[in-house]
């Protein structure tokens, strides 16, 4: 295994402050990221369902000042990576719209590191254009 990582970013139609409301409430991933169809807040750890099964996510870290989530993923079912830590951090572009980062640290076999970053890359753009919808839906 190897260490590597991977990022995306978009700026998004809504101000740092709705993004933030979105991604700093923790719960409800399963509106804004399609794969996940049901999730639950339970202490400090986030229980999340696709249609393959469920994974868990410890929050490490929920920064409502600096707009930054930290979590960990030990192990999960989607993607051929383990010992993911995650941040997803909003941040005020040029023009006064939300800058939204991903990033994930992971662990990967050589052999799966296209796969695997190709696969963040899929869910970091379905992810972050659904914060965008989700915010532009309740704006309507």
């Amino acid at each position: 295994m190897k260490k590597s990582s991977f990022k995306v970013e978009q700026i998004i139609n809504a101000s740092p402050n709705q993004a933030w409301e979105v991604i700093g409430a923790v719960s409800g991933v399963e509106k804004w990221l399609g794969p996940i169809t049901a999730c639950r807040i339970d202490g400090g750890k986030r229980f999340c369902t696709t249609e393959d099964g469920t994974f868990e996510e410890d929050i490490l870290k929920v920064d409502h000042h600096s707009k930054v989530l930290e979590y960990a993923i030990p192990s999960q079912h989607m993607i051929p990576v383990e010992n993911i830590f995650g941040t997803m951090e909003v941040s005020q572009a040029s023009d006064g719209k939300a800058l939204i980062t991903w990033h994930w640290n992971f662990e990967v076999l050589p052999e799966n590191e296209e796969v695997a970053k190709n696969t963040f890359e899929m869910l970091g753009g379905m992810g972050l254009s659904g914060i965008d919808s989700l915010i532009n839906q309740k704006a309507a």
